[in-house]
């Protein structure tokens, strides 16, 4: 029983670190528990996986690379991987834990997405795979339980790398499961072939049709009605959907090669959410609580794997909408026998294509020989496939696709992946030159011939171009232009600017006066100097005093600075020559600065003036007004009445000179 064995695991201290604290979830892979990182002190989520795969070396082999890889995506809607490890044999990952529950158990709650909150949550998961997909990551698993919200309610993609681990395990799965939900399977998923990324972006698709209609746009009562309905054309979005239709449109295409690609649609999201109304807060749930079901088993609502090995219910009789949910679609093995039987195979022969033993007693086979048994009896059920709809009337277009591939996607990726990705798609590599290319990097696959999502026979090759970078380029001619002007020049084609500058007595500030190199061809990414004007350099003040005017002045100008004269009496300073200057010797000036200096006049003279008859008193006031000074006073008889002076009136002295003055 499910409940005993979770139970059992509350409490449990992983790695000496992670202690289990309440089981909030389970799917079809693993268990998930809320639990207490006691080394950071912070809350985590455990998935611990089935201990039926801990015995598998192979699957446990690709399970380390696939956490070491998912581990290495650091986006802010890609739940983190933080460890990872084993604990009594059974392997479990340690994940960020997210308060906000899952899309599906908003979805479940009967509140669907306006279009403003859809396209803005489109948006962040796209950003989300657009990112991935640039590394080389496929999810191949996108489903409404696998976008998560934190308490903000911003949307994370969970389990990456997962599924492809899962899907090449040797584990006790029934054979021929195929990994994956059958409501958001693309159509080359729901045909068994190799995932890429497009279809991630035809999952999500579906998604956001779901959370905006509230249903699938497929019909049918089981997973094989669903999964035909899948393959035989692009999907015809209702315009309920509003401006998102075309959008989602683009990511419902049949052929994978005509889909939209995740950084398109990034593009073509961001334009559309800067349009629309800002979206209403979306109310997160939080993790659905486990609940037992009849048999005491916890369990919760989540998603069903494509195939599946049990008893689901059907769809009422008569129901034609598509407003499936995960728990309505009915399994394929029920279904089997009737094809089987209408292609004229024998009851042997399915009961071949089916394991008789109870799951838990089959034995364990190697991976190689696993995965050799899956592909023999894929075959099989898809020869009773094509028997059956041949012998209703299906016209071959429908299954032409067992016996012929589509050339993969691996435009961007190294050259030992590209080889890997297309012997996966049973198509081997031919041709392989070498060409300059704008935009991939050097080392990169640039272009494949066929081009992606031809459809090929098996076994046919695929031409590669490996990316020598991009081609050299001639340097363009700058000196005379701005410095933002020739760093635009430059940038455009791929080079990079370093900047120095300099003085220049002709070259305006921020022109440039010289590059290096300046000229030739070089490979893109090469440093440019450019050498940018700082206009004239400053000139240093001359000593100016005791020069005369006119030297002065010629100094002056051969700095190709401004004189300013102005004049005045000195006592000690000869005329004619500079007695000061407004700017000191030594100090630095701009070319064209104006230098104010001082020239002398000689001193000041006077005329003495004729106080002869004036009283004493008259007599001083008269000189100290022509700016001279009393200076000796001779007195005779007693009288105060001026009869002489020394010089005498009418003289020419020095102003501030002093004057004798004779009374009686």
């Amino acid at each position: 029983m499910y409940t005993a064995r979770l139970q059992e695991n509350i409490g449990k201290i992983l790695h000496g670190r992670y202690t289990l604290v309440a089981a909030i979830g389970q799917g079809a892979s693993g268990d998930v528990y809320l639990a207490q990182d006691l080394s950071l002190g912070r809350k985590v989520a455990i998935k611990l996986l089935h201990s039926s795969l801990a015995g598998d070396t192979f699957f446990l082999k690709r399970f380390q690379s696939e956490a070491k890889s998912a581990a290495s995506l650091n986006h802010p809607n890609i739940m983190r991987v933080f460890d990872w490890g084993e604990s009594e044999s059974t392997p479990y990952l340690v994940l960020e834990y997210l308060a906000g529950g899952s899309l599906r158990e908003y979805l479940n709650t009967g509140v669907l997405l306006s279009e403003s909150q859809a396209a803005s949550l489109m948006l962040q998961v796209a950003q989300g795979l657009s990112y991935a997909h640039g590394r080389g990551y496929v999810h191949r698993d996108i489903k409404p339980a696998n976008l998560l919200f934190d308490d903000e309610a911003r949307i994370r993609i969970a389990d990456f790398g997962l599924a492809r681990a899962l899907s090449e395990a040797a584990w006790t799965e029934p054979v021929g499961t195929l990994m994956g939900t059958a409501r958001y399977a693309s159509p080359e998923q729901a045909l068994a072939k190799e995932s890429d990324r497009s279809s991630d972006v035809y999952s999500l698709g579906l998604v956001i049709h779901e959370a905006l209609l509230g249903y699938l746009p497929f019909t049918g009562d089981t997973t094989v009605s669903v999964l035909m309905a899948r393959i035989h054309g692009d999907v015809e979005v209702p315009s309920d959907t509003g401006t998102l239709k075309p959008i989602i449109e683009a990511c419902l295409r049949l052929s994978s090669d005509e889909r939209i690609s995740s950084t398109d649609l990034v593009a073509q999201l961001e334009k559309l959410v800067r349009v629309l109304d800002p979206p209403m807060p979306i109310a997160v749930t939080g993790p659905s609580p486990m609940v037992t079901d009849e048999n005491g088993d916890l369990t919760e609502v989540g998603e069903i794997p494509l195939f599946t090995n049990g008893s689901v219910p059907r769809a009422p009789v008569g129901e034609t909408s598509s407003k499936v949910t995960e728990t309505d679609i009915s399994p394929v093995a029920p279904v089997l026998p009737d094809l089987l039987t209408a292609s004229g195979m024998q009851n042997r022969e399915v009961r071949a294509a089916r394991p008789t033993a109870p799951r838990q007693h089959r034995t364990r086979l190697a991976p190689v020989r696993k995965r050799r048994l899956w592909i023999a009896i894929v075959v099989l059920i898809l020869a009773a496939l094509i028997t059956a709809l041949s012998l209703a009337g299906v016209p071959s277009k429908a299954y032409s696709a067992i016996f012929t591939t589509r050339v993969p996607l691996v435009v961007g990726d190294t050259l030992t992946n590209a080889e890997s990705i297309i012997s996966s798609a049973h198509l081997k590599v031919g041709g392989i030159s070498y060409a300059y290319s704008p935009s991939v990097k050097k080392g990169l696959v640039s272009s494949e011939s066929p081009k992606n999502g031809t459809k090929l026979s098996r076994g046919k090759s695929v031409g590669l171009v490996i990316s020598k970078g991009p081609a050299p380029v001639a340097i363009p001619s700058v000196i005379g232009l701005s410095e933002s002007v020739a760093q635009n020049k430059l940038k455009l084609i791929g080079l990079v600017t370093v900047l120095q500058q300099s003085y220049s007595e002709t070259a305006p500030v921020g022109q440039v006066i010289s590059a290096s190199p300046s000229s030739g061809t070089v490979n893109v990414g090469t440093k440019i100097t450019l050498t940018v004007s700082k206009g004239p350099a400053p000139r240093q003040v001359p000593n100016l005093v005791g020069e005369s005017s006119a030297n002065a002045v010629a100094q002056l100008k051969a700095l190709e600075l401004v004189p300013s004269e102005t004049q005045a009496y000195s006592d000690t300073v000869p005329a004619g020559n500079v007695i000061s200057q407004a700017q000191s010797a030594g100090s630095m000036v701009n070319r064209g600065s104006t230098v104010a200096f001082v020239v002398s006049k000689g001193p000041q003279m006077v005329v003495v003036p004729n106080v002869v008859g004036d009283t004493l008193q008259q007599a001083e006031a008269a000189l100290n007004q022509a700016d001279l000074t009393v200076g000796t006073v001779y007195t005779y008889f007693g009288s105060s009445t001026v009869v002489a002076t020394s010089p005498r009136g009418g003289s020419t002295v020095r102003a501030g000179s002093s004057v004798a003055i004779v009374t009686g």
